[in-house]
């Protein structure tokens, strides 16, 4: 049967079986445990789609897993040890896969009446919006946004020599190889990854209308690390203003070496390998409405290449609430590369990509979410330049 058939199919049956659940009253938040100082809540979902493994490369992840073809488990924990110490934490399952941390904190409120928190292990993301959001109903859609799951041909374990090699990865992103560092097979990064989180120390102040954070971690944006691999640091940080209730401004700024030293060991005279980051987002809400924006310039320092490779990418995705329960939703998205100079050829480092999806969402119970869309896809390079395909999710979360 087809895929995208059987995924309708198995959304039609939970729709049919849900109807009489109403009734159950089933719990629609997470379960308290120890009089209130354990809470335990989980995150499942189920997405079928079209898309054959040949044209997966669009939706590929670091995880070498396709979003719109995804069953995902989470289980998520918070202890609370004291009024001012928590502990944190989420697992999660891919595909059947093995058991993987995805969050484990302890969080700190050293002073009981100022809003400072302080946060030390696997710890959330201080850069951008999209990535505190892909938990849940937050995303609008099944897809992501190209920014945080499209995966470049850069890598961290492996550099190209020189930019003639570069350019032959150019849309290879779900498996480029190059002739220094690592021979293993492996993915490109994305420029920022939500689907790991990494590790280290982050402060947050402020609450409400005003509210600054900033962390110290292993890794970088688009490679987090709960070990560090190359000796250094990043710097991240986030700052959000809502001068209005449902008007809320973000920047965000990252700086760390993203490449490993058993790379860096290869070369004879190593020179810079920083990411730098710099992101700005917008949200708007107000009655049945709700819409979003996002903007991230990226830059990679690769020792071996003369020039700087850039990246800049940006989505507007927004909803309309059509019923109480029945909302439409759409984004659009785009991510570009600036243009490098070869021996025989100037092109772009990696090819540019254009994403368009939309859907229809029905909320069967407030955390029993169905959804459908459809996704187009296209970009300059490749041996698929375009794809369209529909995909089905069902989501459940507490």
């Amino acid at each position: 049967m087809n895929p995208l058939l059987r995924g309708a199919a198995a959304l039609g049956i939970v729709l049919w079986l849900a109807a009489p659940v109403r009734a159950q009253e089933l719990p629609y938040g997470p379960v308290s445990l120890a009089g209130g100082r354990v809470m335990l809540g989980t995150d499942v979902s189920l997405s079928a789609s079209t898309q054959n493994d040949e044209s997966a490369w669009f939706n590929y992840t670091d995880y070498e897993h396709n979003t719109m073809r995804l069953m995902r488990l989470g289980l998520t924990t918070d202890i609370r040890v004291s009024d001012r110490v928590s502990l944190l934490g989420e697992v999660r399952s891919e595909n059947g896969e093995r058991v993987r941390p995805y969050a484990l904190y302890v969080r700190v409120h050293p002073w009981k009446n100022r809003p400072v928190d302080i946060q030390a292990g696997r710890i959330p993301p201080s850069f951008g919006a999209f990535s505190r959001r892909a938990y849940a109903n937050g995303n609008l859609l099944i897809g992501y946004p190209l920014a945080y799951q499209y995966l470049t041909s850069l890598r961290s374990d492996a550099v190209p020599a020189t930019v003639d090699e570069l350019l032959r990865m150019r849309a290879r992103g779900w498996r480029p190889s190059y002739s220094i560092g690592s021979v293993a097979i492996g993915t490109g990064m994305p420029l920022i990854t939500a689907f790991r989180w990494d590790t280290g120390v982050q402060v947050r102040i402020g609450s409400g209308r005003l509210m600054t954070t900033a962390a110290v971690t292993n890794g970088t944006i688009s490679d987090p690390h709960s070990k560090d691999n190359n000796g250094g640091k990043q710097i991240s940080g986030r700052v959000q203003w809502e001068p209005v209730v449902g008007f809320v401004l973000g920047a965000s700024g990252a700086r760390g070496p993203y490449l490993a030293d058993s790379v860096r060991d290869q070369l004879p005279h190593p020179a810079s390998s920083m990411q730098h980051a710099a992101g700005v987002d917008v949200e708007y809400s107000r009655d049945h409405w709700l819409v979003r924006s996002e903007g991230v310039w990226n830059r990679w320092r690769v020792p071996t290449l003369g020039a700087p490779l850039d990246a800049k990418s940006a989505f507007v995705e927004g909803s309309y609430k059509v019923l109480p329960a029945v909302f439409v939703a759409a984004r659009v998205d785009r991510l570009t590369f600036n243009r490098v100079a070869g021996t025989t050829q100037t092109r772009t480092c990696d090819a540019p990509v254009t994403r368009f999806e939309a859907g229809l969402g029905y909320y069967i119970r407030r955390n029993l979410l169905g959804r459908v869309t459809s996704q187009h896809n296209s970009r300059d390079g490749g041996l698929t330049r375009k794809r369209n395909q529909l995909a089905v999710q069902l989501q459940f979360w507490l």
